[in-house]
Parts: structure tokens; C-alpha cells; sequence
């Protein structure tokens, strides 16, 4: 409680103070919807961004760019902020970063093909399955099943690959990130027949920031607990068909 009302005093003083305090910060993303929509330059990561410069005076200015290229600028202190980010994932980067408040979540659910439905309250429920999985992510909850030939994973590019898969029948059950599994069942009609079940992982997630900046994470940290108090945070992710 103390830590939060630090916080927000802090914003407080940095609102009054924004026109000396301001600066422009390099942000690193890849074309992810509902996250980050390089067409329209919106998304929910976006949104948050813009309500961000908002309160604090700063520019967030946001390169698209594929997603390995992400990690070496940071690395290389050439990109400033990373949105989205659980620290458990960059741990073993050269430049782990530091992390802001944490101000939403990734989570990834079973979607099951229609009809197809089945409680999945553990790992090995899923034993004996064939499961619709991204390929290159690690699904660490899953890791001793798939690697002991109990659960087959069946590789797709991406998660919009995943749905239509379901969709046409190709797959019975996947994982998909639920953002992304609502924000395409309200863009595409033949997916709202899709099912979401049961949560397999969730992570809380941050803005990455690189040490450099390790003064700013303070004025950023009071802005984020603000827009999440003012629940401007639920109604952007709202805003794109997500309840998480």
C-alpha cells in the first residue's frame, strides 16, 4: 500500500511537471492482433501507450518489426520499451530489462472445435490428445507430456492458423492466447462456433524498459496504477472483445 501511494504521488508531481520531464522512447512490437495492429497503427498495446503519454508528457514511438529483431535492439539499447512483457520470458537475455507494473495478462485456454469440449484441469488430461499448438512456443506446463510422446503437438504458424484449423475440422482441440481467440471470433463469424475452455497458463504482464531509462520507471509505474484505478485499462481491452 505504501509502494502505491508513492506511486501515485509520484504522478502527481510528474503531471505537474511534464513539459521538463518529457522524452520520446523507441518501442519495439511485431503485428500481433489484438495487441499491436501495424495496420491503423492501433490494438490494445497501442491504446495503452497513447493513454500513457497522456498522463506523463512522453512519446512512445513504435516500431514494427519481426519479432527476433525485437530482442537483439533491446539487447543493443537501441529500442527503449517492449510492451507485453513477463519477465520470466527474457530472463536469460543479455539485457533482461527492468519491468513496470504489471498492467494486464497473457492467457492461454483451450479452443475447441464445436461439440468438442472437455474439462482441462491439469496436464495430463490431455494425455493421449493430438493438440493444435504455435510453433517456436514453449508451453512449459506441457513440456514433460510432449516430450515423452503422451500428448502429440501438431505445429501451426500462428494462432489465426490454429482457428481456422478448428474451424474446417483439422483439429479437434488447440491453444491459443484468449485475447486473440476473442478478438477473432468478433472479427470472423465462422470462429464464433469456436469454444474456449480452460486456462493451460497466465502470466501477469509489464513494459520492458531498458536499464538506461531506470529513473522513468518510477513516472511510468504511477501513470500505469492510474489508467488501471480508472479502469481505462479493462474498457481498451474491452474495446478489441477481450474479457480476460
Amino acid at each position: 500500500m505504501k509502494w502505491l501511494t508513492k506511486a501515485v504521488n509520484v504522478l502527481c508531481i510528474s503531471g505537474l511537471a511534464q513539459g521538463a520531464l518529457a522524452d520520446t522512447f523507441e518501442v519495439g512490437f511485431y503485428d500481433y492482433p489484438p495487441m499491436m495492429i501495424e495496420d491503423g497503427r492501433s490494438g490494445i498495446y497501442q491504446d495503452i501507450l497513447n493513454e500513457l503519454a497522456k498522463l506523463t508528457g512522453d512519446r512512445f514511438d513504435v516500431q514494427y518489426l519481426p519479432y527476433p529483431r525485437i530482442g537483439l535492439l533491446f539487447n543493443e539499447g537501441q529500442l527503449d520499451l517492449e510492451p507485453g512483457v513477463y519477465p520470466g520470458w527474457v530472463k536469460s537475455q543479455p539485457t533482461p530489462g527492468l519491468f513496470s507494473a504489471p498492467f494486464g495478462k497473457v492467457v492461454d485456454v483451450m479452443v475447441f472445435a464445436p461439440h468438442k469440449a472437455f474439462p482441462v484441469k491439469q496436464p495430463e488430461d490431455l494425455r493421449g490428445k493430438s493438440v493444435g499448438m504455435v510453433r517456436g512456443y514453449a508451453y512449459p506446463e506441457l513440456a514433460p507430456l510432449i516430450a515423452s510422446g503422451q500428448l502429440d503437438r501438431r505445429n501451426a504458424l500462428n494462432e489465426q492458423q490454429l482457428l481456422d484449423m478448428l474451424a474446417r475440422s483439422r483439429f479437434d482441440q488447440v491453444i491459443a492466447n484468449k485475447a486473440v481467440a476473442q478478438y477473432n471470433q468478433l472479427q470472423v463469424e465462422e470462429y464464433r462456433q469456436l469454444e474456449l475452455g480452460d486456462v493451460i497458463s497466465a502470466y501477469d504482464v509489464s513494459m520492458r524498459v531498458h536499464p538506461k531509462h531506470a529513473a522513468w520507471l518510477e513516472r511510468l509505474d504511477a501513470a500505469i496504477i492510474q489508467l488501471k484505478q480508472q479502469g481505462t485499462i479493462d474498457k481498451i481491452y474491452a474495446r478489441y472483445g477481450v474479457h480476460l
